[in-house]
């Protein structure tokens, strides 16, 4: 019997232990999924975003990129993006393919990536392509669809190219073609190059 005390005493003490243990126990506090405002953000951020086929569809950089919980998009402030041709491959930059940089105060990336809000002041430039052929929109409150190449505002734009310039009310533009409709008044110039 003497020699099965000790025994019955660890036995006792680690009984004691156990309970003592799940006595004091207390989940450890834990951040509960924020449901409405940012619940994530980059300072700086420089990102690549591929679409559903996994060809670049666009890069981003900004001065902040936050993530909206209650509506899973994306806000970018002083956004300067870099849309690829839908067929692009997925080394656009390293290639010669065309493109357009565009600038704008805020950009607003929603939920299925494929469409982008511009905010603001809004500068789109062809790149790519060679200097005659380069075209600069200058517009506000642009409406972006990658998939569909298109780009379009209700606010007035001026469109530059090598020798001429456009201005109207609004605009339609199917970026992958170069084919912009123009609404209400429309105000064309034409330089001719000088010999």
């Amino acid at each position: 019997m003497i020699k099965r005390l000790p025994w019955l005493a660890l036995l006792a003490l680690a009984a004691l232990s156990t309970w003592a243990s799940f006595s004091l126990y207390r989940p450890l506090p834990g951040a509960e999924k924020r449901q409405a405002g940012a619940d994530h953000a980059f300072i700086q951020p420089d990102a690549r975003v591929f679409d559903k086929d996994g060809q670049a569809a666009y890069d981003l950089r900004g001065t902040r990129l936050e993530h909206r919980a209650e509506s899973d998009e994306l806000i970018l402030t002083q956004a300067k993006m870099r849309l690829y041709a839908q067929d692009t491959s997925n080394e656009a930059p390293e290639n010669e393919s065309e493109y357009w940089d565009i600038q704008a105060e805020r950009a607003r990336i929603m939920a299925d990536r494929e469409h982008v809000q511009l905010e603001g002041q809004v500068l789109a430039e062809r790149g790519g392509v060679l200097p005659e052929q380069r075209i600069t929109l200058h517009a506000q409150d642009v409406t972006l669809a990658h998939k569909a190449q298109t780009a379009s505002s209700a606010q007035p734009v001026i469109v530059d190219g090598a020798h001429w310039q456009s201005q109207s009310s609004g605009f339609q533009a199917d970026l992958s073609t170069e084919q912009l409709e123009q609404t209400g008044r429309v105000h064309d110039r034409y330089q001719p190059p000088q010999p």
